[in-house]
């Protein structure tokens, strides 16, 4: 390739992996496999070697991605956790042995740790005294994300460090993951419960541990896994063995399935034996990595510049498939979000017999250019849905037919809307026989009103019997109606009929939730509930009220807007009132010194994080703003306060150091 060519090619690889990475690492929503991501890269790693002239600071070659989560303090790790290079195949494994052998310049046999490779979450633990002081995510290998409350709540993560050999301070590193009967389950009871599946553990364990409520992933089945670690201060290690032992006899799980072998043969016999046993193993691995054992070896072969010498990934081939796209089907959710569905001829892909795969919207759609009856590759690769990869053109046979986008709603037939600016296709009608059961489903799950025996299978015969049309209808049902249903009697009827009368005070940030306000999820029902501490108040703030609040934009400012602005909710709530819902108010701290008060913190804080600092407004009754307005009563400006302190002097708003609002909160 001449070097215009090539300098357009790096151009649009190195943009491609930036925009995976940003996806991948700060989305948690990626849009490449693995298997894709490691091609773009090594073909962008090719030409740079090619053309040395091309090689820039900031390619993503030469650095790792710089995001980290937004809502958290950054964490600089206390060495870099380094990314490792991949081979793929047991060739390319044998080239990385035969150039370790010329690096130490000795062919003579060396001892490995071959260790399943993880698809979960990387995880740092600090350990101060045994103690655990700090969790971090990778980001971006030199800064993450400070998520300490969080990995609390994982309880393979231990609070305190076990046995008579534990450092003074080490930083271990590991893998944050879900077994696969764990996430099953969890998705099975989402569904029934009508709240939101997961497409894979890898992508729910991370976005987990990046909630701000720590009470998420509290209610999680996150595990652990400790293989490595960042550094280590009143002890010392030998060897990957040793290192492994020392962690499980501190009481931090490793993987079951390592093994520590001696030679290039024995590294491939046991990443064989972890391919054919794969879908046994009960959590998701993609690969193996091979470590030489021995640390003052690792010392010797040193680093790359973004990648240790004495470490490789050999990473599983994608798990894909070759079948036929009989049609695409279309589902209504309880948004009315229209979404199409991939019906397949079943074939054997990943363990499992595949017979639909996600299409996601009509854009993916369109991009992948499919044709009902086209050949398509598949891919499983860990993902619990499969995904259509591309159609198979060259085996066109002109028998394949255009797939038609619905104009009309799959259900009820009512002309669909396309959001501006958005990919979804939208059912309007409220009364949708699919949404209703949504939106019953949603009403009724365990974070909304918590309605026990009232699941997928009841919610659908109390529609089919035009015993309900929304969720208002459900505090008016009779126990003689419901006793008269298949499968019911009078106990059921009336347990059902106990638990809807307990849910009529349920806290006010359930029943928002249950509400399915677009754009309004669990933290954002308990910030308007909080904010507003009554349904009315809610429903009655304005924009520029709702978009004074933390944690609140404009775009969810509209959606709660528009929603109580709609007769159809108006009129549910109006009902639901007069069967006697009465949402208890959250109870937020009272008496303090700052009750009452909205206070806003800005600059740099020196004694605290910004997330202690509201933590500690919150403790003392008040309610941490994130602008500035007419409504705000108190700004704490550190250093580097800026436009914040300007609006707050021009508004008169008091303005007070970090140290008067500690000595106010009686923490000076």
């Amino acid at each position: 390739m001449d070097r215009d060519k090539a300098r357009a090619r790096v151009a649009e690889l190195r943009e491609q992996i930036r925009d995976a990475d940003y996806r991948y690492y700060a989305l948690n929503d990626p849009n490449l496999t693995d298997t894709q991501y490691d091609e773009l890269y090594r073909e962008l790693v090719a030409l740079e070697t090619e053309h040395p002239e091309l090689l820039d600071p900031a390619s993503p070659t030469q650095r790792v991605p710089d995001v980290i989560a937004e809502g958290f303090e950054p964490f600089t790790h206390p060495s870099p956790m380094v990314s490792l290079d991949n081979v793929t195949t047991e060739e390319e494994l044998r080239g990385w042995v035969e150039r370790g052998d010329r690096f130490l310049q000795s062919d003579d046999p060396r001892r490995y740790s071959v260790e399943p490779k993880i698809d979960g979450a990387g995880l740092e633990l600090i350990y101060e005294g045994g103690v655990l002081v700090t969790a971090s995510t990778r980001g971006n290998g030199l800064v993450g994300a400070d998520i300490t409350n969080n990995a609390r709540t994982i309880r393979a993560i231990p609070q305190r460090l076990r046995g008579d050999k534990v450092p003074e301070w080490i930083a271990v590193r590991g893998e944050a993951y879900m077994r696969k009967d764990d996430f099953a389950a969890f998705n099975k009871a989402a569904e029934e419960a009508g709240q939101q599946t997961f497409a894979n553990p890898r992508n729910f364990t991370s976005g987990s541990l990046q909630m701000l409520d720590p009470k998420v992933p509290a209610s999680r089945p996150i595990r652990y896994f400790a293989y490595a670690i960042g550094g280590v201060r009143g002890v010392s290690y030998g060897s990957q063995e040793d290192l492994l032992d020392a962690l499980r006899d501190m009481g931090l799980p490793t993987v079951p399935e390592t093994r520590i072998v001696d030679g290039a043969d024995a590294v491939a016999e046991h990443y064989a034996y972890l391919v054919e046993n794969r879908e046994a193993i009960p959590y998701e691995i993609d690969g193996v990595v091979v470590k030489v054992d021995d640390f003052a070896l690792q010392e010797r072969m040193g680093m790359r510049t973004r990648s240790p010498r004495w470490a490789v990934a050999w990473k599983f081939a994608a798990q894909r498939a070759i079948t036929t796209l009989k049609r695409v089907d279309w589902s209504v959710g309880r948004t009315g979000v229209v979404t199409p569905k991939a019906v397949l001829e079943p074939v054997f892909v990943a363990g499992v017999t595949v017979s639909n795969a996600t299409l996601h919207n009509i854009d993916e759609l369109e991009r992948l250019g499919l044709r009902e009856g086209d050949r398509v590759e598949i891919e499983r690769a860990g993902d619990v849905i499969p995904k259509v990869l591309r159609p198979l053109e060259d085996r066109r046979t002109g028998d394949e037919t255009e797939i038609e986008v619905p104009t009309h709603c799959p259900v009820c037939a009512t002309e669909l809307d396309r959001d501006e600016g958005k990919v979804a296709i939208r059912c309007p009608n409220f009364a949708c026989p699919k949404q209703l059961e949504g939106h019953l489903a949603h009403f009724a799950s365990r974070l909304a009103l918590d309605i026990r025996g009232l699941g997928e299978k009841q919610i659908r015969q109390l529609l089919e019997n035009k015993l309900v049309t929304d969720a208002a209808d459900l505090f008016t049902l009779a126990k003689d109606d419901l006793a008269a249903l298949e499968r019911w009697g009078e106990k059921s009827a009336q347990n059902l009929l106990d638990q809807l009368e307990a849910a009529k005070t349920v806290p006010l940030d359930r029943l928002l939730y249950g509400l399915g306000i677009r754009e309004v999820g669990e933290r954002g029902a308990k910030i308007l509930a909080r904010a507003f501490g009554t349904l009315e108040d809610v429903a009655a703030a304005t924009e520029e009220r709702l978009v004074e609040l933390d944690e609140v934009g404009e775009t969810m400012a509209r959606a709660v807007m528009d929603w109580f602005s709609e007769d159809r909710n108006r009129d549910m709530l109006r009902r639901m009132a007069e069967a006697g819902m009465a949402p208890s108010r959250i109870e937020v701290a009272s008496g303090g010194v700052f009750h009452g008060m909205t206070v806003v913190l800005t600059g740099k804080l020196e004694r605290m994080s910004r997330k202690e600092g509201k933590a500690l407004v919150e403790a003392q009754g008040g309610r941490a703003g994130s602008s500035v307005s007419k409504r705000t009563d108190l700004v704490v400006a550190g250093p580097g306060a800026g436009s914040k302190r300007k609006k707050a002097e021009e508004l008169e708003v008091e303005i007070i150091d970090e140290a008067e609002f500690l000595r106010r909160a009686g923490r000076d």
